[in-house]
């Protein structure tokens, strides 16, 4: 039970870090000008980290232990903790954010449809890569197509969930100075929701 919480977290947490480093390092190849150079600046990113690796783990070490992994054949000491098929998961839910990233940046009618300057299309990357990653806290916390199934066994799950949804709200609103951000519109904020829950 516990590696099998080990390797969800894990999940989490590569999936975040090779789509941070995706938006970061695509970015400037594809954008024209140093506009482009700082999509999600150093404050941002320690955010996403502290927010990402202090709650997920609560999030994560709360998972319940199932009867199905009973049924699970034992796994063998020397098998590597990260396997296959999260690996795939994280390159496919990395490629993913990063690509709804780009496309905010870049897409001319997804810039048309949020209709701000840059600062404000970088404050809906910034929040649109927050809620991604959330969302992708309930793809990582299991394993069947049923995204919820036995998420009423874990309630601190889905409050660290709604909190990391508060505070991005929080930040994207009341952090301009500090954080180089704009407050969305609502018509932005449901966009940026569309796309995450992607």
């Amino acid at each position: 039970s516990r590696k099998i919480n080990i390797r969800k977290f894990l999940i989490f947490q590569l999936t975040v870090n090779v789509a941070a480093i995706g938006v970061c390092f695509l970015a400037p190849l594809i954008g024209e000008g140093s506009d482009y150079n700082v999509v999600l600046t150093v404050i941002q990113l320690l955010l996403i980290n502290l927010a990402m690796d202090t709650l997920a783990a609560i999030a994560y070490g709360s998972e319940p232990t199932l009867e199905e992994y009973m049924k699970e054949r034992p796994v063998p000491r020397n098998e590597s903790i990260v396997t296959k098929e999260m690996l795939i998961q994280v390159c496919v839910c990395s490629a993913y954010i990063t690509a709804v990233c780009l496309a905010l940046l870049f897409f001319k009618p997804l810039n048309q449809l949020l209709g701000g300057d840059l600062i404000y299309t970088k404050s809906a990357v910034f929040a649109t890569f927050m809620i991604a990653i959330t969302f992708n806290g309930f793809n990582a916390r299991t394993q069947h197509f049923n995204l919820l199934r036995d998420i009423n066994r874990n309630m601190t799950f889905l409050g660290v969930m709604a909190l990391i949804f508060a505070i991005q709200f929080i930040f994207v609103t009341f952090g301009t100075q500090a954080l180089d951000v704009e407050p969305l519109s609502i018509k932005s904020w449901f966009v940026c929701m569309l796309l995450s829950f992607g």
